[in-house]
C-alpha cells in the first residue's frame, strides 16, 4: 500500500487516504498482517524483506493522493495467478497484481524509482501484463481542497442502498446526513449507533404507550428519531468500511424490535378508549403481535438458511416486488405490490405513526399494523412452503 507524501494523510469521510487503502486491501481478502503501508524508501525495503519469497505474489495499490475503493482492486482478482494492471481511459491507474518474475520486476522498479513509480511500473509490465479496465468508482483524486470536497461528495454517493425505500432516500437520509458527518471522525462504531437507535425506539414506544395525547406524541417523536438514527449506522459503516455480518444482524433485529414495541405501544395507548368492545384492543394487538412474530421468524429462516444474508430486506428478492426490484411490465397489480412493500417498511410506519399521533388518530395506525401483520402472514406462509418444497426437490435431484 503506497502512501507517499503529505496527501496520504488527507482525510475523506473519516479516514486518511492511507488507512482507507489499507482497509480496502483487507476487505478484498488480503490478510491484514500482509498489508504493508509504504511511506518511504525504508518502508519499501522492509516490506520487500517481509515478503515470503522474492517471487511471491504482489498486489500494489497507490493511495498517496487518491481515495481508492474496492472497484480498484476487485477487478485485479488478487487471489488468482497472473499479472494484471488496472487501466482507466487508456492509462495505468496505480494498481496491479503480479507474481513470479513480474513481481520481482515490480519490486526492482519501485526500489529504483519510487518517485516516478507510475510510469516506471507501466513500462516494466507493458509487455507481459493483462490490462484490466476499472470503472469510475475505482478511485478519486484527493490532493487539493477542491478535490477533497469533490471526493467527499463522491463518497457520499455510497450511502443510498438499492433496497432503500422512497422515504428513506428523500426523507430519512437527508435528515440523518448531518449526524453522519459528525460521527465519521469519532471513534463511535456503527454497532454503537445501532444500539442507540434501538434504545431510542423502545424508549419512545414505552412513552407512547401512556393513554394521554401528549405522551403518545412525544413517544412517537422519539421513535421517529430512532428511525432517523437507524440510517446513521449503515452510512458510517459504508463510508468507513466497517460493515460486518454482526452489524447487519444487529440492525435488522433493532428494526424488528421497534416494530414489535410499536404494536404493543399502540395497543396499550388506545385500549382505554374502547373498554366495552367484545374483544379487547389488547387481545387484538396480541394476535397481531403473534402474527408479526411468525412472519419475522419465517423471514429470518430464509435469510439465515437459504441466502445466508444478515439483511432481512433481501426477502424482497424472493417476492420480486418492492424497492430494488425491476420488472419489464408495470401493471396496476405490480405498482400496488411495489408500493405495498414500501408501506410495510419501518420508514413509512414510524412516520405515519408520528403524524397520526399528532392528529390524535392512533386507531388508524393500529388498523394498519393489524392489516400488515395479517397480510404479511398470508404472503409469507405460502412463499415459505414453496421455498421448503423447492429445497426438498433440490436435495433429491
Amino acid at each position: 500500500m503506497l502512501a507517499l507524501g503529505p496527501s496520504a494523510n488527507h482525510k475523506v469521510t473519516g479516514l486518511t487516504l492511507a488507512e482507507r487503502g489499507r482497509r480496502v486491501a483487507v476487505r478484498a481478502g488480503i490478510p491484514a498482517d500482509r498489508v504493508h503501508v509504504v511511506r518511504s524508501a525504508a518502508d519499501l525495503a522492509s516490506a520487500r524483506a517481509a515478503a515470503t519469497a522474492a517471487t511471491a505474489a504482489l498486489v500494489v495499490l497507490d493511495a498517496s493522493d487518491h481515495v481508492i475503493a474496492a472497484q480498484l482492486i476487485d477487478p485485479l482478482r488478487p487471489g488468482e495467478p497472473g499479472t494484471r494492471l488496472a487501466y482507466r481511459d487508456g492509462a495505468y491507474v496505480s494498481a496491479l497484481r503480479a507474481d513470479g518474475a513480474d513481481a520481482s520486476a515490480v519490486w526492482d522498479a519501485l526500489t529504483a524509482n519510487l518517485d516516478d513509480r507510475t510510469a516506471s511500473i507501466a513500462a516494466t509490465l507493458a509487455a507481459t501484463a493483462e490490462k484490466v479496465p476499472v470503472n469510475e468508482r475505482a478511485r478519486h483524486p484527493a490532493r487539493t481542497r477542491d478535490e477533497l470536497r469533490a471526493a467527499d461528495r463522491w463518497q457520499f454517493e455510497l450511502v443510498n442502498k438499492k433496497l432503500d425505500s422512497f422515504l428513506c432516500v428523500y426523507f430519512y437520509r437527508p435528515l440523518a446526513r448531518p449526524l453522519t458527518r459528525l460521527l465519521l471522525p469519532t471513534p463511535i462504531t456503527p454497532n454503537m449507533i445501532t444500539f442507540v437507535s434501538a434504545a431510542l425506539s423502545i424508549v419512545g414506544c414505552i412513552i407512547a404507550a401512556y393513554p394521554d395525547w401528549r405522551s403518545h406524541v412525544i413517544g412517537m417523536g422519539v421513535l421517529l428519531a430512532g428511525g432517523i438514527i437507524d440510517c446513521n449506522d449503515g452510512e458510517v459503516a459504508r463510508l468507513r468500511l466497517e460493515g460486518s455480518t454482526l452489524g447487519g444482524w444487529l440492525d435488522a433485529i433493532g428494526d424488528d424490535l421497534a416494530r414489535l414495541a410499536l404494536i404493543l405501544a399502540v395497543g396499550l395507548h388506545i385500549a382505554p378508549r374502547y373498554p366495552d368492545l367484545p374483544i379487547s384492543i389488547n387481545a387484538i394487538m396480541a394476535i397481531v403481535l403473534g402474527a408479526t412474530l411468525l412472519t419475522l421468524g419465517l423471514i429470518y429462516w430464509y435469510c439465515i438458511f437459504v441466502i445466508k444474508s444478515s439483511n432481512n430486506q433481501d426477502y424482497t428478492n424472493v417476492l420480486g416486488v418492492g424497492p430494488g426490484q425491476k420488472s419489464a411490465t408495470r401493471s396496476i397489480g405490480r405498482i400496488i405490490s411495489d408500493w405495498g412493500m414500501q408501506i410495510v417498511r419501518r420508514d413509512f410506519i414510524d412516520l405515519a405513526a408520528f403524524v397520526l399521533a399528532l392528529v390524535n388518530l392512533p386507531e388508524v395506525i393500529a388498523v394498519g399494523l393489524a392489516l400488515g401483520g395479517i397480510v404479511g402472514l398470508i404472503v409469507v406462509i405460502p412463499t415459505h412452503i414453496k421455498i421448503v418444497r423447492s429445497r426438498a426437490v433440490a436435495r433429491t435431484t
